[in-house]
């Protein structure tokens, strides 16, 4: 009789929870998985994802993109999120937040409630040339994972969906002052 009167209490008590609590729950459980995926990818993967070519006299001639080992890259971390994405994450909530009582809320031993997530992630790349001063570019390529996950539970109902971006490489590229700039400027004002 005691466990149908706790049963009904409990259950009573789960509506209570907040949407912000599920929303907030989901929202960490999917950005600390996609931030965990791409650091162990990034860690344990090739560290330059550019290639530099130099003429004869040093000078930077080429910069480019090693798509070998940016695909590669994608293509694990996808993986990751593919198993890590589909799961369980559990939030404790104190018992004393679960009944109708003001006096009890926050109080008490935690309870976990666990909720079941299903996820998918996407990866795209940009590369853009910035400038960086007079005679200096800045050549960049950044990686985009935008991911999302949602609850299969009907009482505990959540969409989540975050976008992480991670600067992959980033190449300044010093070339020579033009010549017509210096000369402008050592040149007399001219009298008007």
């Amino acid at each position: 009789m005691l466990a149908v009167i706790c049963a009904a209490v409990s259950e009573k008590g789960l509506s209570s929870i907040s949407e912000e609590l599920t929303k907030e729950t989901a929202r960490n459980y999917l950005v600390s998985t996609v931030n965990r995926a791409v650091n162990n990818q990034l860690e344990s993967g090739k560290s330059s994802f550019v290639e530099v070519s130099r003429s004869g006299s040093g000078q930077v001639s080429a910069v480019s993109a090693d798509s070998e080992a940016i695909n590669r890259l994608k293509g694990n971390i996808l993986t990751e999120l593919t198993k890590e994405l589909n799961g369980k994450c559990s939030v404790s909530v104190p018992i004393g937040s679960l009944s109708e009582v003001g006096l009890f809320n926050g109080r008490g031993f935690p309870v976990p409630i666990r909720l079941n997530f299903e996820g998918s992630a996407d990866i795209t790349f940009h590369t853009e040339f910035l400038s960086a001063g007079v005679n200096q570019t800045c050549h960049r390529i950044t990686m985009v994972v935008r991911a999302s996950v949602f609850s299969q539970s009907k009482r505990f109902e959540v969409y989540e969906e975050t976008e992480i971006s991670t600067v992959l490489s980033e190449t300044v590229i010093v070339g020579e002052v033009p010549q017509f700039t210096t000369g402008f400027l050592n040149q007399p004002a001219a009298d008007g």
